[in-house]
């Protein structure tokens, strides 16, 4: 053990002796004298070997893809002839059902098998949804930009559309200054929407297109007066008084819904939007869009037809009052006399919304019918109106659209009510109370509050209808209120009952006769046309003595309701309602005769008109002149409204009008009224042109 550390000791020296000589053959072999040396032989050598070789690899593949280019072009040539055979040889054996399966026709397209030549359907060429025939609406972006800049007039639009079957009726407004949608694109774009096909569909369009153009031609725009005051340390009132209310009547039926009420509207503010006050009218009362647009459009269109009597009379838009009489008794009473509304006025100020049957939705369209028949009546009669009549207001009936997706469309084309009802044996029955016949001729037609009209007049049979009718609209009114009856409609509603065999055939007399007795004398002096000793009528009421009734004492009507005293003392006895304004203590008069003296002596003024210049001459006590006297007028026989100019209309009225005179301003006369006062001719008072005439008569009395 001790002898081999002792060896590898001593064999130490010999391996180290090995390796060294090991490094030295490695040495001497990397030494540069040994190394290859690259020439540009040996160089060109190897890349000509190495070209070779790659060109070798690419031929290679080349022939393989060839050779599989070449089967796959054989494998597809017999491809193609196989589906040859398949389509002509083998066709009857292999149908496209069996190749595609059931419900294809070539390859589903319905194209391939018919052999015909590829056509392209470009965009303006494909089928329209819904199917519509229509074109639609283009425009280009400049125009767009064009039409921005435009001035928005609203102008509000009526369709009235019969035809045949056929009854359309429709009310929106359109801008007058539109010139992007064509009305003839409108028309046939809504005729369409109607549903309505050929050939009915073409004489509705033409229909359509005539009215609108005609409403459109016809509209006169609210000229708005923004210039400063002539004297600027004058007040506002001294030089201007351009406040114009308006009471705005609404009697909307959309569906088996009808919107009634009335409110206030001033037509010379430019600030008041009908669209924005339609919009929070419909959001309070939880009203559908459709009678939105419907009150827009009665405001604009109530708005239009004091607008276009302004026109007619000549008004110059400049602030000053309006001096008309008729068309200042058309305007509310300026200033507001109080800010509250008395409380018997509360519910024909509130609004109404009924929903109807069918039985009410036949006896509204009977109402509107009716209506129709006597507006045209009166405008024949009179061979067209020079104003038109402030006192009327059209419903506003609208057909709906049949749409499933539309809200408060119509189901169905019966719900819209587009075509008229076929008459059935229900037309050919008796009229009965309370049922309205559509035949009837009447001028009468329902209120428009809803409270019951006074019914005077007429027979039985027309009394009971007349009766019937308002008690109903009064029980339809009061849905989901008491059912206490109210004192107005106990005093008006008492009709009493008689047999069917007597209001069956009792007759409506065609004419009323009047017989007069008068004496010898008087009757002389009044075919010369000599009132000198005829006295005024007494302005309180004369009760004359009736035939005794064949009702009990218990059934008579009971006296109306007492109202307050006012400042006349006879103010309240005389009935201000039967009679236009303007109008009260009015006379008869005979008429002219052709070729003699158009002049007459005129009776006295009434007494009332006299004491109120007596009051107002102590009021203004600064030398003005003034004195009541009558006219001699031409009244039409429908409206009772003084007529100007000739030819005169068949059946005109004569009567002797109050009127005030000026006698500083002589050019006209001026109408007493409100009521019996002359608040309307104390405006003229306060007029410059007025003042300087009496100053000028003043300073000649003065210095003669």
């Amino acid at each position: 053990m001790a002898a081999q550390p002792s060896a590898s000791t001593s064999s130490a020296p010999a391996t180290g002796s090995a390796a060294t000589g090991a490094d030295k053959d490695v040495s001497s072999s990397n030494s540069p004298s040994n190394m290859p040396v690259r020439t540009k032989e040996s160089f060109d050598k190897l890349m000509v070997e190495r070209y070779i070789t790659r060109d070798a690899i690419a031929a290679a593949a080349l022939g393989g893809q060839l050779d599989q280019t070449r089967k796959i072009m054989s494998d597809t040539r017999d491809k193609i002839q196989e589906y040859r055979q398949v389509r002509t040889e083998y066709r009857q054996w292999f149908p496209p059902s069996r190749l595609y399966g059931e419900g294809y026709n070539g390859f589903a397209n319905g194209y391939t098998e018919n052999q015909g030549p590829s056509r392209i359907i470009y965009p303006s060429q494909k089928p329209r949804p819904g199917q519509r025939t229509t074109p639609p609406l283009k425009y280009k972006r400049k125009d767009m930009l064009k039409q921005a800049e435009q001035h928005e007039e609203l102008v509000p639009l009526r369709l009235e559309v019969e035809w045949d079957k056929i009854k359309l009726r429709d009310t929106f407004t359109w801008n007058l200054h539109e010139r992007l949608l064509q009305v003839e694109l409108f028309a046939a774009q809504l005729v369409e929407d109607m549903g309505l096909k050929p050939p009915a569909s073409q004489p509705v369009y033409e229909q359509v297109v005539h009215q609108m153009r005609e409403q459109l031609n016809d509209f006169y725009p609210l000229v708005y007066s923004e210039d400063d005051a002539l004297d600027p340390e004058l007040p506002y009132s001294a030089y201007k008084n351009d406040e114009m209310r308006i009471l705005v009547k609404l009697n909307i039926t959309i569906g088996q819904h009808t919107l009634v009420d009335q409110f206030e509207w001033e037509i010379n503010n430019p600030s008041n939007s009908p669209e924005d006050f339609a919009a929070n009218m419909a959001r309070d009362l939880s009203l559908s869009g459709e009678f939105t647009t419907a009150i827009a459009h009665c405001i604009r269109e109530q708005t239009q037809l004091f607008t276009r009597s302004l026109y007619s009379v000549g008004h110059p838009f400049d602030g000053r009052p309006v001096e008309d009489p008729d068309l200042v008794g058309a305007f509310l009473q300026t200033p507001l006399p109080t800010v509250f509304r008395p409380q018997q006025q509360a519910k024909e100020y509130a609004p109404y919304l009924y929903e109807l049957s069918e039985a009410d939705l036949e006896r509204n369209e009977t109402i509107f019918s009716r209506e129709q028949r006597r507006q045209k009546r009166s405008i024949n009669r009179r061979g067209g109106p020079q104003l038109p009549d402030l006192r009327e207001r059209q419903r506003t009936i609208r057909t709906l659209v049949v749409s499933s997706v539309l809200p408060g469309a119509a189901a169905t084309i019966d719900e819209s009510r587009l075509y008229k009802r076929a008459a059935g044996p229900r037309a050919k029955r008796v009229v009965r109370d309370g049922e309205i016949s559509d035949s009837d001729d009447s001028d009468d037609s329902a209120p428009d509050s809803p409270a019951p009209s006074q019914i005077t007049g007429g027979t039985a049979r027309t009394r009971g209808m007349r009766g019937a009718a308002s008690a109903a609209q009064q029980r339809m009114a009061n849905l989901g209120r008491s059912e206490t009856p109210e004192s107005s409609a106990i005093t008006h509603h008492h009709e009493t009952r008689t047999s069917r065999r007597f209001r069956e055939e009792t007759e409506e007399p065609s004419h009323l006769i009047v017989t007069l007795k008068l004496s010898r004398d008087k009757l002389r002096r009044l075919m010369n046309r000599d009132y000198s000793d005829l006295r005024p009528p007494s302005q309180t009421p004369v009760s004359f003595p009736r035939a005794p009734s064949a009702s009990t004492p218990s059934r008579s009507m009971p006296p109306p309701p007492s109202t307050p005293s006012s400042a006349m003392p006879h103010a309240s006895a005389t009935p201000s309602s039967s009679l236009p304004p303007g109008q009260l203590g009015r006379l008869p008069a005979p008429p002219t005769v052709p070729g003699q003296s158009s002049h007459m002596p005129s009776p006295p003024a009434p007494e009332w008109l006299v004491n109120a210049l007596k009051e107002l001459e102590k009021t203004y006590n600064r030398g003005d002149r003034f004195e009541a006297t009558m006219k001699y007028s031409y009244l039409h026989p429908v409206t009772e409204l003084p007529i100007q100019g000739q030819p005169l209309p068949e059946g005109v009225k004569y009567a002797w009008l109050p009127r005030i005179r000026c006698l500083d301003c002589t050019t006209k006369l001026y109408t007493p009224g409100p009521d019996m006062t002359v608040k309307k001719f104390e405006t003229h008072l306060e007029f410059s042109g007025h003042k300087n005439a009496v100053a000028k008569r003043v300073a000649r009395e003065a210095n003669p």
